[in-house]
């Protein structure tokens, strides 16, 4: 038997082509969803909550004061420690000015112990511990201010009394030291107490 082939009309050859059209869409709109449905952007750190930023903040806030402590700590070490080197420094020159003095001292006793057997040999003696004790004193610093035969000074000088000046002779000028005075490295420690000259009355004109 002839197989009979089946003629297509229009009709049919319309739904043909509008079935594989919408096949085509079909695919086309999946293949646009999968490729929609991949890994989402990164859209960034999320917001910090309230409780997280109190959370920091408190962090920071005892880092600071853990700080602040252990500053104020080094500092209170720090000046015990330059007290405790002051007062030892302190002690250091008290222990080598006495030590110094000692000798002066001793020779000082040897004197007196002799002072009923020889006057000479005391009056000796105590210009010997003088002289030492000048130099002692020339050592650590200490310098005589100069008196007699000097113009008064107020700066380094007190005044006790005035004289008349004689014949030939300045006004405040010193011509007696009661009290020395001494510069400790340059300052003045203490004045020298003097007598001064000043000038005498000129006569008055009137008078004559």
């Amino acid at each position: 038997m002839e197989a009979k082939e089946q003629e297509k009309t229009p009709e049919s050859e319309t739904e043909d082509a509008g079935d594989s059209g919408t096949a085509e869409d079909r695919a086309a709109v999946a293949t646009e969803e999968a490729q929609g449905e991949g890994p989402a952007e990164d859209a960034g750190p999320e917001p910090e909550t309230v409780e997280d930023q109190l959370s920091r903040l408190q962090q920071e806030r005892d880092s600071y004061l853990d700080g602040l402590q252990r500053s104020r700590a080094d500092l209170d070490n720090f000046r015990r420690r330059a007290t405790q080197e002051k007062l030892q420094a302190e002690s250091r020159g008290k222990a080598d000015l006495l030590r110094a003095l000692l000798p002066i001292l001793g020779n000082l006793r040897l004197a007196l112990q002799h002072a009923e057997e020889d006057a000479g040999a005391v009056k000796q003696g105590v210009e010997m511990i003088w002289q030492q004790f000048e130099g002692f004193m020339r050592d650590q610093g200490i310098e005589a201010v100069a008196t007699i035969g000097e113009p008064f000074d107020p700066a380094h000088h007190e005044a006790l009394s005035t004289i008349p000046a004689a014949d030939g002779q300045l006004p405040d000028t010193i011509v007696a030291e009661i009290k020395a005075g001494y510069f400790f490295e340059g300052r003045l420690l203490t004045p020298a107490q003097v007598v001064v000259t000043r000038a005498t009355a000129e006569p008055d004109p009137a008078a004559e």
